[in-house]
């Protein structure tokens, strides 16, 4: 068509366009003459899409638990959160940054090939779910444990090494600050601080918002509540989202009012309050029901909320509730919607194309991170013939409406219409023909189309289709469909690493002239005889980074594309000076970030690593321990089935330089949490425990301090109750010489029996403390080692009756630095048949189970992986996978029992933490109750009914619960008072 047509002419080809390129359809120009002349611009106007469908950082938000060993799938799942035990990044303070990323490239391998991204919750304790304190910490008394300034400077030190692995991982989407807290929420509720209050106290608040802005500049951060971290600029999580005993916590969001900047989400919570009125009481309640569903999407606008989660546990496969669950995706965070765009018809090569487009965020949310656009030329069969970014385009300042009216279900202050524009120098030696415009927003990591612009205009790969260009030539037609819908579409993804864009740029083609931001906070993270270790904390580029360079006292040492290098081939004794210069794809450099000084260690003085694998030729296994391959372990195999009493692994050959405490790490893989014993050269059994790795296929590291004789040395595995993790190596290095920590924790005070019977005696006393942290306890009966506890308890069993026990007990350090012995408590265990008990059950089926228990009262059970369970060699045998609940009725005074014994043993140990028993208006833990664990071997339990404020007199019924996150059997074989 001839750009000097008639205005009329060109107002009907416009109308025409518009309508083929929404219906998808041909183009036939109304014309019978070809046209001669270039053609001019073209206009369309497009339309927003009535689907709901899945985008980067946004919308239903599922969770991964502790437990969980894989991301869940649901429809428009693509951004998760996840909670991770501390101790699973870091257990010694000494622990690197290392460690943080091998667990993240372990348990979030493959997901940039999804396009998924990971909203991560790093927390201490779980209740009902285990405790997870970093060696060093002193807990165990919840009035005080939160408050010391000890946890204060580890949670600080620890942030800064989270934002060194996380700060540049495009998986990470925000960061929950977390740690602090019941289930890293920033409170301790039920329980309370020795101020009487439960939140976090502002003294933490100062310290750790300091860290996560100094540690995350590229990543945004949330918080749990609008009225604490006053002084910072942080997005909160409304954790229970929309419910109506909880509009305190919306309302103080809306005030606090920092959508614009910072992420806010949250959680509908549905397990307690008046949920029935509003938000409903379960997903599908809320998603089908019109009243339910309005009264979120409306907090969801009054907010700015970007994801949401628990609700996301909807029916997919219910019609009303998967609708209301499409209307709902479309009003979390952006939504983005192309209104019309004016572009050249005809570019000579070498010449300008034009483009320009309008569009306006129809959601709830701005998009937080700067990510580019681009216009590409397509081919016919859609593959990229050219591909070029806006210069000067920031879709953060893309903003919603705001001021929510719940009447007309809009904003009061409509979002903005937003004009971009574009001059792109079109190559000279691009082959004439016709090609397809398109548009795009890439995630920087990669370049590939990612969030994806909300018309009905779409190609599957992520691209925004506007019309033909001829380039040397007029387009042949203007037929661009059919058009591919967005909600099938799983082929996007990003990259891990951040390369220089491979296009062009508006403006003037691919110059970019502004230099990186400098690296800040450059620091020594370790040092051995011939090598440094450095990290530092991001720059920012207009761009993207791509890398930084490393200098040694002015020469360059290297090059990283992460935080962190280490400079090898260094030489003992000897003192060097380090600086760091950013760099970004175009190669614009930064100033030279601040020097810092580091010394090499002295030679032989330690710091080496020594590797050994557990499948080598060289090391001894017994009894059913056996050798087997593992893709992700270091050597291609593994050792597993050690312990249960039976096999063991034992490290030969073990060389050390010189006498001393080395620190051995202890690669290992793992689906629950369990332990080891650990002997060197033969010596008193080590308690080790070992969480969790996330899967059977996942490697994950502790550390624990060993002390090693010069020459060489043997290291042994086993577990007498239980099976130990498999293993694939361990690693040892440091030691050597007298540099370690050479003082002895104090000695343990008030020792203290706690409990006994005719076989048992319980013990407590006050924690010791040490110059780096106790580690363990060694508890002795008349003068020999009884065993060991990292608690302040201990239970000792097997004893005889009406026999005269002393015990003491001493602390211990990682450096293996024992205490003087405590003051001796004296006891001697009941005589046979101890106290008369009351028999609550026995579990003989006499009366049968379920039905009653031994007091003629009911009992029963359901919702077990064998329903109410069954009666297996006189015991309730209970199978669970996160679920079950047991109930015995007591309804009777119980006020001359002091304890309630639970006899019980579990398939692999450890499961006192699986388990949530409520007797007498208290509810714990098994394992809080007793302080006590559960083995594989039938243990007496006791719970000191009064110490834990159990009413006595009207116990009601005890219950027990297993959907906290576990998964074994048990055998309960009796429960009676005493």
């Amino acid at each position: 068509m001839s750009n000097t047509r008639s205005g009329s002419l060109m107002k009907a080809f416009t109308v025409l366009l518009s309508f083929v390129l929404l219906t998808g359809g041909s183009l036939a120009l109304p014309f019978q003459e070809k046209a001669s002349a270039a053609v001019g611009s073209i206009t369309v106007n497009l339309t927003e899409t009535p689907e709901a469908f899945k985008n980067p950082l946004k919308g239903f938000r599922p969770t991964r638990f502790m437990n969980d060993t894989s991301f869940s799938n649901q429809e428009y799942a693509i951004v998760y959160k996840q909670y991770i035990k501390y101790t699973d990044l870091e257990n010694a303070a000494s622990d690197s940054v290392q460690k943080i990323k091998d667990w993240s490239n372990a348990n979030w391998a493959g997901i940039e090939s999804q396009n998924k991204k990971v909203i991560p919750r790093v927390f201490i304790v779980y209740p009902n779910g285990g405790e997870y304190w970093p060696q060093g910490v002193p807990h165990g008394d919840v009035a005080t444990q939160w408050t010391s300034d000890t946890l204060k400077n580890r949670l600080t030190a620890f942030i800064q090494k989270l934002g060194q692995a996380w700060d540049n991982d495009p998986r990470v989407a925000y960061v929950e600050l977390g740690l602090w807290g019941n289930w890293g929420e920033h409170h301790i509720w039920p329980d309370k601080l020795a101020d009487g209050t439960d939140r976090m106290p502002l003294a933490f608040q100062t310290a750790l918002g300091d860290a996560a802005t100094q540690a995350f500049q590229n990543k945004k951060v949330q918080v749990r509540y609008p009225d604490t971290f006053t002084n910072y600029n942080f997005g909160f999580l409304w954790d229970s989202f929309a419910l109506i005993d909880d509009l305190s916590g919306g309302e103080g969001i809306v005030a606090r009012n920092v959508w614009r900047t910072q992420v806010n989400g949250g959680e509908v919570a549905y397990d307690w309050g008046q949920k029935q009125i509003q938000p409903g009481d379960s997903p599908d309640d809320t998603l089908s029901d019109p009243n339910h569903r309005n009264y979120v999407i409306d907090w969801i606008k009054k907010t700015h909320t970007t994801s949401l989660g628990w609700i996301d546990l909807y029916d997919a496969g219910n019609s009303a509730v998967s609708q209301g669950a499409a209307l709902m995706q479309k009003e979390f965070g952006y939504q983005f919607v192309i209104n019309q765009a004016t572009y050249s018809g005809n570019v000579s090569p070498g010449g300008a194309m034009n483009v320009s487009f309008s569009v306006v965020n129809k959601g709830s949310a701005p998009f937080y991170y700067n990510w580019p656009v681009e216009a590409s030329l397509l081919r016919s069969d859609r593959s990229v013939a050219w591909k070029g970014i806006f210069n000067g385009v920031d879709i953060r300042n893309w903003m919603p409406g705001d001021d929510w009216n719940s009447s007309t279900r809009q904003y009061n202050q409509a979002p903005a219409v937003q004009q971009v524009t574009g001059a792109f120098t079109i190559p000279s030696n691009m082959p004439a023909g016709t090609y397809t415009l398109a548009l795009s927003i890439l995630d920087p990591y990669g370049y590939k189309p990612s969030a994806r612009f909300a018309n009905t205009n779409y190609y599957s790969g992520g691209r925004t289709p506007l019309g033909k260009v001829g380039i040397g030539m007029d387009p042949a037609d203007q037929n661009i469909g059919p058009f591919d819908l967005l909600k099938p579409d799983n082929t996007l993804s990003y990259s891990l690493t951040q390369t220089a864009y491979d296009g062009g740029y508006s403006g003037g083609g691919s110059t970019d002239a502004q230099a990186p931001s400098v690296p800040g906070n450059v620091a020594v993270s370790g040092t051995t005889a011939n090598s440094v270790s450095l990290t530092w904390s991001a720059s920012t580029d207009n761009v993207g980074v791509t890398g930084y360079d490393v200098y040694r006292g002015g020469t360059l040492a290297g090059s990283a594309t992460g935080t962190s290098f280490t400079d090898t081939g260094l030489s003992p004794s000897t003192n060097y000076s380090y600086t760091v210069r950013a760099k970004d794809g175009a190669g614009n450099v930064s100033g030279a970030s601040s020097s810092v000084n580091a010394t090499t260690n002295a030679s032989g003085g330690g710091g080496t690593t020594t590797t050994y694998e557990a499948e080598a030729s060289a090391n001894t296994r017994t009894g059913a321990a056996v050798i087997s391959a593992c893709s992700t372990c270091s050597g291609g195999s593994k050792v597993g089935y050690v312990g249960n009493n039976d096999g063991t692994l034992q490290f030969n050959g073990v060389n050390a330089s010189a006498a001393g405490t080395y620190t051995m790490t202890v690669s290992y893989l793992s689906g629950e949490a369990r332990s080891a014993q650990v002997r060197v050269n033969g010596g008193s059994p080590v308690t080790l425990s070992l969480p969790s790795t996330g899967s059977w296929t996942t490697v994950g590291t502790v550390q624990t301090q060993v002390q090693l004789n010069a020459g060489n040395n043997t290291i042994h595995f086993s577990n007498p109750s239980g099976w130990a993790p498999d293993f694939d190596r361990i690693q040892i290095s440091g030691g050597g010489g007298s540099s370690g920590d050479t003082q002895a924790p104090t000695a343990p005070s008030n020792v203290s029996v706690s409990g006994k019977s005719a076989s048992t005696v319980s013990l407590t006393w006050s924690a010791s403390t040490d110059n780096v942290g106790v580690t363990q306890y060694v508890i002795y009966r008349n003068g020999n080692q009884a065993g060991t506890s990292t608690a302040t308890s201990f239970t000792d069993s097997g004893l005889s009756a009406s026999t005269a026990y002393s015990y003491t007990v001493k602390a211990k350090d990682a450096a293996g630095n024992l205490s003087a012995a405590s003051a001796a408590a004296n006891v001697t265990t009941n005589a046979a048949g101890g106290t008369t008990a009351l028999l609550l059950d026995n579990f003989d089926n006499s009366p049968s189970w379920p039905g009653s228990n031994d007091l003629g009262k009911w009992a029963g059970a359901n919702s077990f992986v064998n329903n109410a369970g069954v009666i297996d060699s006189g015991a309730l045998k209970l199978e669970y996978n996160n679920n079950g609940w047991l109930g015995t009725d007591i309804t009777q005074n119980i006020g001359s029992y002091s304890k309630m014994i639970i006899r019980i043993k579990g398939a692999n140990g450890g499961e006192q933490s699986h388990m949530q028993l409520t007797i007498g208006g208290v509810t714990k833990t098994l394992g809080n109750f007793s302080g006590d664990t559960v083995t594989t071997s039938y243990k007496d339990l006791q719970i000191d009914l009064a110490a834990n404020g159990v009413d006595r007199s009207s116990p009601g019924q005890l219950t027990m619960t297993f959907w906290h996150g576990g998964n074994s059997t048990v055998w309960i074989d009796e429960i009676r008072f005493e």
